[in-house]
């Protein structure tokens, strides 16, 4: 009897009861035992949550061994179920290549205008040059930012990235490569320092594939930047129309797996081949990110990821 005039004192406390009201266990006529409010005012009637479903999904089929790859780190994560499928020294603080132009990208689109007119100075042409990035665009030459975006992330141009710091600082009093830094902290990825816009310099830079699972998962954000990185092929002009740039996606993957949703390549002599890839899961419940670092073959490299997914997991 006195355990059950606990439980009802618990339940009183639970449902905002008054723990001295009135409230008494009576034994029935029939030997049950019911709780009986003895007082005449309104009753609450208790309301019990419903137990919460635990989504096991996907489950691990361990019949299938690891995937076998040629990279220094790698991470799969699984958006919806917030589970790590796979990783491969997921912590390992390494040089990114242009897979840092990700971040700038997000930069951009925050802190600007994307219908402002970017002029290309001859500052960034160099800087790129030297750092051994080539050129894409022409000094002087003036576009609409939200194409040189595209360059930036569809060609991985690093000129565009340069330009974008220029503007940024001569229109918006804005220190792109500070910014990066301050986002990268805001976002937790406690494992990254960036130097520069374009992922050119490795020496001093680096992430990790779990830092940049952060920084993916932050960047679904902006589905503008998924709709450029997905796109195979463009043609972007000069304000005027007299310069026009082809444009072709680095990622080879995109056209050959059928559920990619968009991905950012990068490859520098010490960084190695570098990957971000987003793709549809199975089920196609889910968005999927790789991140593959320090590859000998990226595509092959994230492509078996991908596939290994599939078979080493359930999907329901």
């Amino acid at each position: 009897m006195v355990s059950k005039f606990l439980l009802v004192s618990i339940l009183d406390l639970l449902l905002g009861l008054n723990f001295l009201s009135p409230v008494v266990l009576i034994r029935n006529s029939l030997g049950t035992d019911e709780i009986i409010y003895a007082d005449s005012g309104p009753q609450i009637t208790p309301y019990f949550f419903p137990a919460a479903e635990t989504n096991y999904f996907p489950i691990r089929d361990w019949g299938v061994p690891d995937p076998s790859l040629t990279v220094r780190s790698a991470l799969l994560y699984d958006f919806a179920s917030d589970k790590v499928l796979f990783s491969s020294n997921p912590e390992t603080k390494l040089p990114i290549a242009s897979l840092t132009k990700l971040l700038t990208a997000v930069i951009v689109v925050e802190n600007m205008d994307l219908n402002d007119t970017v002029e290309a100075g001859k500052t960034a042409i160099e800087k790129s040059k030297k750092e051994g990035g080539g050129s894409n665009l022409y000094a002087g030459e003036r576009i609409k930012a939200s194409d040189l975006l595209k360059l930036m992330l569809i060609e991985s141009s690093n000129d565009a990235a340069y330009a974008f710091e220029e503007h940024l600082s001569e229109n918006y009093g804005i220190g792109l490569v500070e910014k990066m830094n301050e986002e990268a902290k805001n976002l937790g990825m406690n494992d990254s320092y960036f130097t520069e816009a374009a992922g050119l310099d490795d020496k001093n830079s680096f992430s990790t594939a779990r830092d940049l699972v952060e920084l993916v998962k932050y960047s679904f954000r902006h589905d503008s930047l998924y709709d450029i990185l997905k796109t195979e092929k463009t043609e972007v002009a000069s304000i005027d129309g007299r310069l026009k740039h082809q444009v072709l996606n680095t990622n080879q993957l995109l056209g050959k797996l059928l559920n990619v949703i968009g991905g950012k390549t990068g490859f520098t002599e010490l960084a190695g081949g570098s990957m971000i890839l987003v793709t549809e899961a199975p089920n196609s419940s889910s968005r999927l990110i790789t991140v593959i670092l320090g590859s000998e073959d990226r595509f092959s490299d994230a492509e078996r990821i991908v596939e290994w997914a599939a078979k080493a997991y359930i999907w329901r």
